[in-house]
């Protein structure tokens, strides 16, 4: 397999380093240095919120609210290359696929490479990356008596989650009422709001 194809960026992210050069909302090279410079010092601090509020108010002093996406794009950038340990050549070849400029790719590597080492650090204090949801099966009964309880009469979803791990398949069973479904499907709908409303700032 071809080492550049591995390194793979979400559309957002890529849509984001194409607009560095944008005729419309061009970034200058001052700009850009102080968004990596951001960058590299959140992602080589252990976070917490009032820094991240102070980051979002350094940003909007120095560059504006618009360049914050920015911001979010290069630190899943910085985040992608340090934890899959990508090269500099398929870092150099992703930002060249991407029409960035010879001077900010030499830039961005170098910010890169002095700063790799201890963003992998900081990575591995949060462990390996939790398993992600690739499927999801259901099948809805009706529960009409239990051994315990006697007569109940109600509906019982039985979920299971099919979830990826390094390569492999795992299961994650459950039952839940309806309303308990619901009350789930509700809280994961507030936390994709709150995802919405922070990539908006």
């Amino acid at each position: 397999m071809d080492e550049i194809s591995v390194f793979e960026l979400s559309s957002v992210v890529q849509n984001d380093l194409l607009s560095l050069n944008d005729a419309k909302t061009p970034v200058s090279l001052d700009e850009f240095d102080v968004l990596l410079q951001i960058v590299c010092d959140t992602l080589t601090e252990i976070p917490n919120t009032h820094q991240s509020i102070n980051v979002i108010k350094k940003l909007e002093e120095k560059l504006g609210r618009q360049k914050i996406q920015l911001y979010t794009s290069l630190s899943s950038l910085f985040i992608k290359a340090a934890s899959e340990k990508v090269s500099t050549n398929q870092l150099e070849a992703k930002l060249n696929a991407l029409n960035c400029s010879v001077e900010q790719i030499t830039r961005l590597l170098k910010m890169f490479s002095t700063n790799q080492s201890k963003i992998q650090a900081i990575l591995k204090l949060y462990g390996p990356s939790p398993p992600k949801l690739v499927d999801v099966n259901w099948r809805l009964d009706y529960q009409v008596e239990t051994n315990t309880r006697g007569p109940v009469q109600k509906l019982i979803y039985f979920i299971d989650l099919i979830l990826e791990d390094k390569g492999r398949r795992e299961l994650l069973s459950f039952t839940a009422s309806h309303a308990e479904l619901e009350d789930l499907v509700n809280t994961l709908k507030d936390a994709c709001q709150s995802v919405k409303r922070v990539a908006l700032l």
